[in-house]
C-alpha cells in the first residue's frame, strides 16, 4: 500500500492548503492532478507531496518526487509476492539505493535469507558445505557467532526482515 498527499503548491505558497490523499497505483492520476491544479478558478500547475503512508519499510518519498514515477513503482510493488516484498525491503535498507533502482535490481544483485539472523545463515552455509567438508568429530566446535561476524564484513547485512547478501 502506498498513499501520498498531493498539494497544490501555488495555493500552499499563498497560505491555503488544497490537496488530496491518493492511493497508488491510481488509474486516473491525471484527473486527480487536474482537481488539485485548479482552485478557485485559478490554474496552478505545480504540486508537492506533503505526506505519505506505506507498508514498505524503509521507503523514503521526497516532496518533489515525480508522482507518475511513484505510480509506476506502486504498480510494480503490488505485483511482488510477500516474500519478494520482504526481500525488496531488506535490499532497500542495506543497499542505500533509491527506490526505483532498488526495485529494478534487488533480485539480480542480492541473495535473501528471510527471517534469519547472521548466525542462522552461518549455520546454513556450513551445512551446505560452503566451508568444505567438516568432519563430525569437530562439528560441535564451530563458532557460528564468529562466522556471522566475518559474514557481516563481507556484504552480509542483518535487517528486520532477514539477512541480505549484496553482490
Amino acid at each position: 500500500m502506498l498513499k501520498i498527499y498531493i498539494t497544490n503548491l501555488g495555493k500552499y505558497n499563498e497560505g491555503e492548503l488544497v490537496g488530496k490523499w491518493v492511493e497508488l497505483p491510481c488509474e486516473d492520476l491525471d484527473e486527480v492532478l487536474k482537481e488539485i491544479e485548479v482552485a478557485d478558478g485559478t490554474a496552478y500547475e505545480e504540486y508537492a507531496i506533503h505526506d505519505y503512508e506505506s507498508d514498505i519499510e524503509g521507503l523514503n518519498i521526497g516532496e518533489y518526487d515525480n508522482i507518475f514515477s511513484l505510480n509506476e513503482i506502486a504498480e510494480k510493488l503490488n505485483e511482488l509476492s510477500d516474500y519478494d516484498k520482504k526481500w525488496f525491503e531488506a535490499y532497500l535498507d542495506a543497499s542505500g539505493e533509491d527506490l526505483l533502482t532498488a526495485l529494478e535490481q534487488f533480485e539480480d544483485h542480492s541473495s535473501f535469507y528471510a527471517d534469519m539472523t547472521l548466525e542462522d545463515v552461518a549455520e546454513e552455509l556450513v551445512a551446505e558445505g560452503c566451508f568444505g567438508n567438516i568432519p563430525d568429530s569437530i562439528a560441535n566446535y564451530i563458532d557460528y557467532a564468529a562466522i556471522a561476524r566475518d559474514l557481516s564484513f563481507d556484504s552480509y547485512f542483518e535487517t528486520k526482515k532477514g539477512v541480505i547478501y549484496l553482490y
